[in-house]
């Protein structure tokens, strides 16, 4: 028996499509993109749960008698989940720039064999780096992490502190600081570290050094994020202009009439050509585009080079095999 395989016309279509999609530069980088905003996600979420946490006690009149062991427990939890958060973002953003500007510095520049810093790395992210978070309590924070990785999971010091001299009101204090004597424990702090801790006379309170570094995090995240995307912008760009294209073709493709029920098996006549109406609507309001490139001749005039997207084809000539899949006869 002779197997002859049939595939709807607008699925070939689609096929060339995704192939097409999937080959180009800007995908690549979409994909780092969308790597870094789930670092920064990541890093955000669990800041803000820390914080959250933590103001059911800090700044209220709550005492410390009247919490739960589950309250120390979840602090902790969340504080570790916060610096190795910090931690997990630096690296995803040392990741893309390498891949980004790759140039190594010269080998006589190099630390050590294991050196894999970049010129772009040394010249411009480095000096950032310093700027931003060069400040002793924050290579504090950084240098908690792998004391968190090597020695010890932070311990806190949670406790109540109230004065009352009449007429005055009463002053209450809630505290939620780093224990001291454990810091102490860790031998690999780094300079910048050990300096920050010589200003702190007892446990350590972290809620100011989380706000601060959370802002410059911020600020630094956003000036990486324009030099990357400076850099490779039309690569991107070209990526989700041809996706979108395609994604409303699709929508055009595959239009369904509205249903009586929500089993779908009583569709409302003339559902169907109002919906697609509507998407082809959109798809021609979006608009089609090229992506064949510019050139400057040797007149300095900019001469728009061959495309490599046809236009997608008319959806009406897919009315009679739109609802089709593939089949084996």
């Amino acid at each position: 028996m002779t197997e002859h395989i049939h595939k709807a016309s607008w699925a070939v279509e689609r096929e060339q499509r995704l192939e097409h999609l999937s080959h180009l530069p800007g995908k690549l980088h979409h994909e780092r993109f969308e790597a870094l905003n789930r670092a920064s996600r990541l890093f955000s979420t669990n800041g803000t749960e820390l914080s959250h946490h933590i103001a059911k006690f800090v700044g209220t009149m709550e005492h410390v008698n009247d919490l739960t062991d589950d309250f120390e427990h979840e602090t902790v939890r969340l504080f570790h989940n916060y610096i190795a958060s910090v931690a997990t973002l630096r690296d995803m953003q040392r990741t893309t720039h390498r891949k980004l500007w790759p140039e190594r510095i010269p080998e006589k520049e190099r630390r050590d064999e294991n050196d894999r810093r970049t010129v772009w790395e040394v010249k411009i992210y480095e000096p950032k780096v310093q700027e931003l978070f060069g400040d002793d309590d924050i290579r504090f924070l950084f240098d908690l992490r792998n004391c968190a990785l090597h020695h010890t999971v932070p311990m806190m010091v949670i406790g109540t502190t109230w004065k009352h001299v009449p007429p005055a009101p009463i002053q209450w204090s809630n505290t939620v600081e780093l224990k001291r004597s454990e810091l102490d424990k860790f031998s690999r702090w780094g300079g910048p570290a050990k300096r920050f801790l010589r200003t702190q006379e007892n446990d350590v309170e972290f809620l100011p050094l989380l706000e601060k570094y959370s802002m410059r995090a911020s600020e630094f995240f956003g000036w990486f994020w324009e030099q990357a995307n400076s850099k490779v912008r039309t690569e991107p760009d070209e990526y989700y202009r041809k996706r979108s294209e395609f994604g409303h073709w699709l929508a055009e493709v595959h239009a369904k009439p509205d249903f009586e029920d929500r089993h779908g098996s009583h569709p409302i006549p003339g559902t169907l050509r109002r919906n697609r109406a509507k998407a082809h609507a959109e798809r021609c309001e979006f608009g089609t585009t090229g992506w064949g490139g510019m050139t400057v001749d040797s007149s300095g005039v900019a001469v728009v080079g061959e495309s490599d997207w046809d236009p997608l084809p008319a959806v009406g000539k897919y009315r009679n095999d739109a609802e089709e899949s593939d089949t084996i006869t």
